[in-house]
């Protein structure tokens, strides 16, 4: 019983995971352009375009492979504040995650 007690305490206490967000890649431009998540968000960005994108997000130092059609790629938003990224082939493709509680 104390055991089980202990784990009800434990699963009691873990944060709450925030529900992935999908941004999606159309017509060159990210859609929604701008996002505002949680901490510890996890974002898909999923490219429904017919050429090949990518992700930049200078300030997590993140450059995501090429995406063709239909592929994604998926970033965790650990710490508050305001992420810009770009498509590293496109830069005049860009988009913003707000990260705030």
């Amino acid at each position: 019983m104390r055991t089980l007690l202990i784990a009800l305490v434990a699963l009691v206490a873990l944060p709450a995971m925030a529900d992935p967000q999908t941004v999606t890649i159309d017509n060159f431009s990210f859609k929604p352009n701008v996002i505002t998540v949680k901490p510890g968000t996890h974002v898909v960005f999923k490219n429904q375009d017919d050429l090949p994108h990518s992700v930049v997000i200078p300030d997590m130092q993140v450059k995501s492979p090429l995406m063709d059609t239909d592929g994604s790629y998926d970033a965790d938003f650990e710490k508050p504040g305001e992420y810009k990224y770009f498509c590293g082939i496109h830069p005049m493709m860009t988009g913003k995650v707000i990260v705030a509680e």
